[in-house]
């Protein structure tokens, strides 16, 4: 790997990085990792930044790299046409899968991404707390549902759409703290819990398995949302532009998003009719919903 691939996959991997700790990362001396990343700079690959008196800030040009975030689920079928869309604007797209959507807004907030898709209400507490994202696009509708009895003890992810979906329809059941689908099964397999409150595939792998399900009404679950320093305009108009290239043809999305995911495409395909895709979001509409359920964030 030459010297300027191993300062990007750094930077790809860490965001914004002190020019000195980037020496330490990458094994170059001060004088190298100096002349790299002028070069980098000249080439509009990465930027550099005052921070703290003398000291710089290394992170890669937003105008050339994303990094975007999506929770593993069967969602998001939709990026596979946006990255494309992205690509041939001249963006060098990196995909990282999470398990939940606090870790992947935290990472979003202290710019280890650029652009993420998670739960609505995660985003809208982040961007409160930090004011450094901004929500720009819908996803998808629905998707969500309780295996198992729909009373007492049921997991939940953290500040999640599953857990306010459950709080809305269920009043009096008490969630127990989730980090992931997989913690979310095991607690059910050992009778940890009565149910589980979880998302597509896995209602729809578990219902063949003879699982009673209960679905939750369907409610914006995930949105786009984007750090405040990048083009937002221009990320949401290629955005919606490629929603409309998805939906004319979903099937073959959903082929190349099970080769990324690594889940088979027909759970896939099957479990992408639970969802209703849409980008159009209205926040206000969501606040409203929240109101309804005792819930409000200052947005």
């Amino acid at each position: 790997m030459s010297s300027k691939d191993k300062v990007i996959s750094i930077l790809k991997e860490k965001g914004s990085v002190p020019q000195s700790e980037l020496g330490k990362l990458s094994g170059l001396s001060k004088s190298r990792l100096s002349e790299v990343l002028s070069e980098l700079e000249k080439e509009g690959v990465v930027k550099r930044r005052k921070v703290l008196g003398k000291n710089l800030e290394v992170s890669l040009s937003q105008d050339r790299f994303l990094r975007l975030g999506i929770i593993r689920a069967a969602e998001y079928p939709f990026i596979i046409p946006f990255i494309k869309n992205l690509e041939n604007r001249g963006y060098n797209v990196t995909v990282k899968i999470y398990e939940n959507g606090v870790d992947l807004t935290r990472d979003l907030v202290e710019g280890k991404l650029d652009l993420g898709l998670s739960p609505i209400i995660t985003q809208m507490i982040f961007s409160t707390i930090y004011r450094n994202i901004r929500i720009i696009g819908g996803g998808a509708k629905g998707g969500g549902g309780i295996i198992g009895k729909t009373c007492n003890r049921i997991a939940s992810t953290v500040m999640s759409s599953m857990e306010i979906w459950a709080f809305s329809e269920f009043k009096n059941i008490e969630i127990i703290p989730s980090y992931s689908s997989y913690q979310m099964l095991d607690f059910l397999e050992k009778g940890i819990v009565d149910g589980i409150a979880i998302w597509e595939p896995f209602l729809s792998i578990l219902e063949r398995k003879g699982h009673k399900v209960h679905r939750f009404t369907p409610l914006h679950c995930c949105t786009l949302a984007v750090r405040d320093t990048m083009d937002w305009e221009r990320i949401k108009n290629i955005y919606e532009e490629s929603f409309s290239w998805f939906k004319s043809s979903m099937d073959r999305w959903i082929s190349s998003y099970s080769n990324l995911l690594n889940i088979d495409y027909n759970i896939l395909k099957e479990a992408s009719k639970n969802y209703e895709f849409d980008y159009y979001l209205d926040l206000n509409e969501f606040k409203n919903a929240l109101k309804n359920s005792g819930i409000f964030i200052p947005i």
